[in-house]
């Protein structure tokens, strides 16, 4: 009943998310009015990738960087995992997808022969579903589509593969030709938790699983200016080769030559008309491009306010340059978009982080011992300060809180990786090391050097 309920609800939100996809890869469908551009030049491709701003500019802010530990800087169970299912790089799927979609999953399942013992996959909204369980604030059950069915035309019909995720155990249902689902495996669930958490962007009560950053308005305004774009493309070609006029003749004068020759040449020899008057040669006033720049102009700005993306990344440039503070002005409404949607997706990062070192260890989350359980997702700074600026705040915050130097939290402030962090802790144990040879052969000679 509960498998049949969710997937109901993921056939019903599909449609709208491959919506929201189209939009987001630019692949929307022009909404012409059938006022302005004749039927011939609606074959003109144009697009707007606006959407795609929209989502990546959150996106690229809220980086992920691994997990932490209290008392310790890594676990090697986990890292082992981590690296192995590349589990970074899916996270960082998962959060497009999020910001796209409204939310996207995680699931942790046992890897097969030749697979990594752990796998940490992400699935977008458009291939799951799940049930929101309001009293423990998180998935109580839900569904991955694995495999689809299609009809002789290839339109999807319905699912043929799905993994279903409850808090007893993890299933693997098939549908079979006489319209019933077939159990293909069946694996029990220790951990008391389904193995699928959300990434969500925006949550609130009503609505638990979030909302899109494609919205509505953002397609509409789209629509508008994809419109906007292909009238400028029309104009365009009226500007570049403004339409002329030749009063009292006849067809026979472009009798060699073709109409388009005959614009284009340097001279237009014309002869008297059938009543031997002149013909009249005349331009029709010249369009102008301004009109359409300021349209798509404003409706950049519209965009910018719905969204908070800065109106420069929208390819529309100021007359002035702006200030520094400017800039970080104009980037602020991100930085609080990405820093909420890490805030949000700090728990379910940490619930994959704990499930994964269960499943890897073979026990349940609850035998984990006192010091995996501190685990805390590292995130980057949402602002993405310049490594000069960052430098230079981390050295004075060292010069008033000197021990803070000696953290490793310094070295990641500083901008340096975890390849490097490893590298400069690895040399830094050495030269320690060194120095305290150093410091106990020091006494011998000088003990060698009194009694010589």
């Amino acid at each position: 009943m509960i498998v049949n309920a969710l997937i109901a609800t993921w056939w019903r939100k599909r449609g709208r998310n491959a919506l929201r996809e189209q939009y987001y890869e630019a692949h929307n469908r022009l909404r012409d009015l059938g006022i302005a551009v004749p039927p011939p030049l609606r074959k003109v491709e144009t697009y707007v990738g606006w959407p795609a701003k929209a989502v990546d500019g959150v996106a690229n802010r809220a980086v992920f960087e691994g997990y932490t530990f209290q008392g310790a800087n890594e676990n090697a169970d986990l890292d082992a995992v981590v690296d192995e299912c590349d589990f970074v790089s899916s996270y960082s799927q998962a959060v497009t997808d999020a910001l796209v979609s409204s939310c996207s999953f995680l699931c942790i399942t046992k890897g097969g022969f030749g697979e990594p013992d752990v796998i940490a996959s992400a699935h977008s909204a458009r291939d799951g579903a799940a049930i929101w369980d309001y009293r423990l604030n998180r998935i109580k059950c839900g569904i991955v589509v694995a495999d689809v069915r299609r009809n002789s035309s290839g339109r999807v019909i319905g699912p043929a593969l799905v993994n279903v995720f409850t808090r007893s155990e993890t299933l693997v249902l098939r549908w079979a030709r006489n319209g019933r689902w077939v159990l293909e495996a069946r694996e029990s669930n220790p951990h008391g938790v389904p193995l699928m958490e959300a990434v969500r962007y925006a949550p609130r009560l009503g609505r638990p699983f979030g909302k899109s950053r494609v919205s509505r308005p953002v397609m509409a305004i789209t629509d508008s200016a994809v419109r906007e774009a292909l009238r400028s493309e029309v104009a365009a070609e009226f500007v570049a080769a403004p339409q002329k006029y030749v009063m009292g003749a006849n067809d026979d004068i472009f009798a060699d030559t073709t109409k388009w020759e005959a614009y284009m040449g340097s001279f237009l020899a014309l002869g008297l008309d059938e009543n031997g008057e002149r013909m009249q040669v005349g331009q029709f006033p010249q369009g102008n491009m301004q009109s359409h720049t300021e349209y798509m102009r404003d409706l950049a700005a519209r965009f910018a306010g719905e969204t908070g993306v800065p109106i420069s990344s929208l390819g529309v440039v100021h007359d002035n340059p702006s200030s520094a503070q400017a800039i970080y002005a104009a980037k602020e409404d991100l930085v609080i978009e990405a820093s909420n949607f890490n805030r949000v997706n700090k728990s379910a990062l940490r619930r994959v982080g704990m499930l994964m070192m269960a499943v890897a260890q073979g026990v349940t989350v609850g035998d984990l011992s006192a010091a995996s359980r501190t685990i805390q997702p590292r995130f980057m700074n949402p602002s993405l300060p310049s490594v000069v600026s960052q430098s230079d705040a981390m050295v004075k915050q060292v010069g008033a809180i000197p021990w803070i130097g000696e953290s490793r939290v310094a070295l990641e402030q500083l901008g340096y990786d975890d390849a490097q962090i490893m590298r400069l802790m690895s040399d830094k144990r050495k030269a320690q090391a060194n120095a305290a040879v150093a410091a106990l052969v020091a006494p011998k000679e000088a003990r060698d050097g009194d009694t010589s």
